[in-house]
């Protein structure tokens, strides 16, 4: 006894460890946590950002083009043959090396101002891509949003499913004592048993609703679970407030329009375009350059006295410092004849230009279409809602009334089956047409420019 007593209380104490430890590692997953998660984690908008990076370091790359170059070489020749030596003017045809070193920098003056409209062009990239990279974490916030919705849907789908589930079982359970009492017929039971069945299969459809559901969400977190707990929302706190349809599709479209990352993002790849024509025109200038050479050789023939084959060579910093030599020139170039290049580059960065006018075009109109059917789909979701409302009502006193009849054995278990299942499924619809509406104008508010949190 004393042993079995000791085994107890180990086993206890064991299961509340792993109780403990188990409830420290389910994660419960609230709205904002999937967005950062996502935020942080999504492919899609780490792509955008390392695109963003790189439009920014095609500004630090133009601006650092205005600046004249500066290159050095270093060269070691080795001879054979009949060779001329620089250093002394002759040809010779000993074995000999020579070591030349150079600088050259160049600076150009003018290019038909194609630098400085590439910085305005590549400036222009940039705050597109940032543009984008702030898209890139509204879509995937509204896409977690949506998913996250899903799991709601499918969770109290399935809850109001199992009472009933329960609420069945019961009554068959009862409908079971009375045909065996003889007080109903062998029909009543097999109804309510084949309503049982109908309604366990419902049960398990919506547990593979929900996890289907979950499994969506799951992968848009790129989580290595199999399962998730998401936290619901106090929805209590949440006012259902009447439609509003003062305000119109147009004032909020005139509202998104200025402030959509998307509709941004293609003005300033418009305003690139244009600039970008303007680096293209630049080709028909001419070119004004200066360019600077500093250049030494050392050669392994040069001797301390020419007129002696045995004098020793002169050495090798002398030589460098001796055989020293500087250049400067301006040079002017200027575009006669290229193979139509520069005229096919200009027509190119027009035609450049007029797409991404119509990008902006096609954006506008994507707006402005997506807002309107969310306007559409908000109106709608609030008729629905209503509609459902008026309906459970109107349900739920018929079925007060049908329970109340049927315990008085007034009705069969069909007639009472029926109102149930009604109830129920008019409570299911009206839950999901709840959270259907309060989705819906949570959305409209994001092309408002608020953020989406319940």
């Amino acid at each position: 006894m004393k042993k079995t007593g000791i085994f107890r209380g180990f086993a206890f104490f064991f299961a509340i460890v792993f109780t403990h430890v188990y409830s420290q590692q389910v994660q419960v997953w609230s709205l904002r946590k999937c967005i950062e998660h996502a935020r942080e984690h999504n492919i899609t908008v780490k792509k955008v950002q390392l695109s963003m990076e790189s439009a920014k370091l095609n500004v630090t790359q133009s601006w650092a083009a205005l600046a004249p170059t500066l290159n050095g070489s270093f060269a070691e020749t080795f001879n054979f043959g009949l060779r001329f030596d620089p250093t002394t003017g002759l040809l010779n045809d000993q074995r000999f090396t020579t070591t030349s070193i150079a600088a050259n920098s160049q600076f150009i003056v003018f290019n038909g101002l194609a630098n400085y409209y590439t910085i305005s062009q590549n400036k222009n990239n940039y705050k597109a891509a940032q543009y984008d990279f702030q898209q890139a974490l509204d879509d995937i916030s509204l896409n977690i949003a949506n998913l996250y919705m899903q799991v709601l849907f499918a969770q109290e789908r399935l809850e109001i499913v199992r009472q009933q589930v329960d609420l069945l079982k019961q009554q068959a359970n009862r409908t079971k004592q009375l045909y065996e009492a003889g007080t109903v017929t062998q029909g009543a039971l097999l109804s309510i048993e084949a309503q049982l069945a109908t309604q366990e299969l419902n049960l398990v459809n919506g547990e593979n609703a929900l996890a289907a559901a979950k499994l969506a969400l799951i992968q848009a977190l790129a989580l290595d679970e199999f399962d998730i707990q998401i936290e619901k929302p106090d929805f209590s706190k949440i006012s259902i407030e009447e439609f509003n349809e003062s305000e119109s599709v147009q004032s909020i479209y005139a509202l998104a329009i200025n402030t959509r990352p998307n509709i941004l993002s293609r003005e300033f790849r418009m305003k690139s375009a244009r600039y970008g024509l303007a680096v293209a025109r630049g080709s028909y200038y001419p070119q004004f350059a200066i360019n600077t050479t500093i250049s030494t050789i050392f050669s392994g023939l040069l001797k301390q006295n020419p007129f002696d084959p045995n004098s020793p060579v002169v050495p090798f910093f002398e030589q460098l410092k001796r055989n020293n030599s500087q250049q400067i020139s301006l040079g002017l170039t200027f575009p006669i004849f290229n193979g139509l290049q520069i005229r096919t580059a200009v027509q190119q960065a027009k035609l450049q230009y007029k797409n991404a006018e119509l990008d902006l075009q096609a954006e506008q109109l994507s707006l402005k279409n997506t807002i309107q059917k969310a306007y559409a789909d908000a109106k709608a979701a609030f008729k629905s809602y209503e509609a459902n409302k008026k309906n459970l009502q109107a349900l739920e006193e018929n079925y007060t009334y049908a329970k109340q009849r049927f315990e008085a054995n007034v009705i069969n278990s069909v007639d009472y089956n029926d109102a149930t299942t009604r109830y129920f499924t008019a409570r299911t619809e009206l839950l999901i047409a709840q959270y259907d509406y309060i989705f819906k104008t949570k959305v409209l508010d994001f092309y408002r420019g608020k953020k989406i949190e319940f």
